[in-house]
């Protein structure tokens, strides 16, 4: 392993916990979960048929070897379930416990101080950029509406010539 894994905080410091996290949890992880809830499965059973008392010694489906002489089931099988079911816990909790965390997360490095900087920079240079050419813009559209008044006028005058030559035609 290399040794920014072994410095680094999250990380395991033994040999055991590097091989459970890097070997076994990535391949076996799935597999151990299905344990468990398969053992949680048989331990329900098993305590569930116990639970029936002698009426599990009557229903056919249950074979014969799981009745005790009372007939209800064996506690040595509810024991045997209850074994198995700590067992498989007691693999997940190692299998948790070996998980490797989240990473921590770090204050802002000085690259990405000067990546902020610099970001901040671009930004004003933008806005000062949009807020010239909105001068420009604003320029452009003062230019316009003055010509537009110019262009009314002309028309107002040349309708009135029109007007007085109408006049003079007809008089």
């Amino acid at each position: 392993m290399s040794n920014r894994r072994a410095n680094s905080v999250n990380e395991p410091r033994t040999s055991f916990g590097r091989y459970m996290a890097y070997n076994f949890i990535p391949k076996h992880a799935n597999k151990v979960n299905g344990l468990v809830y398969l053992g949680a499965s048989i331990l329900i059973i098993v305590v569930g048929l116990r639970g029936l008392g002698s009426l599990a010694g009557r229903v056919s489906i249950i074979p014969q070897f799981f009745i005790g002489p009372d007939s209800k089931i064996d506690p040595t099988w509810v024991l045997a379930a209850l074994l198995i079911e700590f067992t498989m816990l007691l693999l997940l909790g190692f299998v948790t416990f070996f998980t490797p965390g989240d990473p921590v997360v770090k204050s802002q490095s000085s690259s990405d101080r000067a990546n902020a900087t610099e970001l901040k920079e671009n930004l004003r240079e933008l806005k000062d950029f949009a807020d010239e050419e909105m001068k420009i813009v604003e320029s452009y559209l003062e230019k316009f509406d003055n010509l537009s008044k110019k262009v009314s006028q002309i028309q107002a005058v040349n309708l009135n010539a029109i007007k007085k030559m109408k006049e003079t035609i007809e008089n």
